[in-house]
């Protein structure tokens, strides 16, 4: 989910209007120049894609999203909650050529719409799954190795889908080294109660890194992580990841912030003080 105005220098041409009129309040796909943008309404920009390159990670908090990487490079099984323009499950499909992607999302339109975005066919290592994230993972009886969550409606982030209950169902299907990854938007008031949420399930085991530009915060939690050797190993793998990939995991890693360590009262306050000066210090470097 992502603020049109402020987000990645993206604007949007006046005609934008009358598309926007036509959709009769349905998801609807938008061009302008080399760019086909998603939109829910007229607020936000939901998931942008270069025509000319369509499974480039346009937008910065797909690319930190994508930090699962540091934690597990050969993921077996990814499971995407939220299917959006299909950024990143393009993305994945076309990197990670082992790995299996399963994509839920509740919204038929959306699902509609992704030929206009050129996401792939189903196949055996493919799936797009019209459903309520709530109810597959209730229902699932196997376990995956990375949960890629990026579940918002038009208001923002599903408030089913950030729930205690639900991220405790998160961490019970993840495998034994999981990640869960969270794409949260917001100012403080938005972001500390998730925050305290995914705290009291996952415990310190939280990383995260604001998307640079914009309110977007990228929140990794590990069902079981060894501190210490994720540490000694991470520059090592930030430059393996960095010379396969066309952005930066050097300077995502440089930006992890974690709960580890610190106590309660601490990991709140910096979960909640940093927004502000990460979004000041995205909007400036961009200017």
């Amino acid at each position: 989910m992502k603020n049109s105005s402020l987000d990645d220098d993206i604007s949007l041409p006046s005609r934008f209007e009358n598309d926007l009129f036509k959709s009769e309040g349905k998801p609807f796909a938008f061009d302008h120049g080399d760019l086909r943008t998603l939109h829910f309404d007229e607020k936000f920009i939901q998931s942008a894609m270069r025509i000319s390159a369509p499974d480039r990670l346009l937008l910065t908090y797909t690319q930190a999203m994508m930090a699962f990487l540091l934690f597990n490079p050969e993921p077996r099984h990814i499971l995407m909650i939220g299917l959006g323009g299909g950024s990143l499950a393009k993305y994945c499909y076309r990197a990670l050529p082992a790995t299996r992607i399963t994509v839920l999302e509740l919204d038929a339109d959306v699902i509609n719409l992704r030929h206009k975005f050129l996401i792939p066919d189903d196949d055996e290592r493919f799936q797009i799954m019209h459903t309520d994230a709530v109810d597959y993972l209730a229902a699932m009886d196997h376990q995956v190795d990375i949960i890629l969550h990026d579940g918002f409606s038009a208001d923002g982030l599903a408030p089913s889908l950030s729930t205690e209950a639900f991220y405790r169902r998160c961490r019970s299907v993840l495998e034994h080294d999981g990640v869960l990854v969270s794409n949260l938007w917001g100012d403080a008031a938005d972001l500390v109660p998730v925050m305290q949420r995914l705290h009291a399930v996952f415990d310190d085991r939280l990383w995260w890194t604001g998307a640079s530009g914009s309110f977007n915060r990228i929140v990794y939690a590990a069902k079981n992580i060894d501190e210490a050797m994720f540490r000694s190993s991470l520059s090592k793998r930030t430059m393996q990841l960095d010379l396969r990939h066309s952005f930066s995991f050097s300077d995502l890693a440089d930006r992890l912030q974690t709960a580890y360590g610190k106590s309660r009262a601490d990991f709140e306050q910096a979960a909640g003080n940093d927004m502000r000066t990460a979004f000041l210090q995205g909007v400036t470097s961009a200017a």
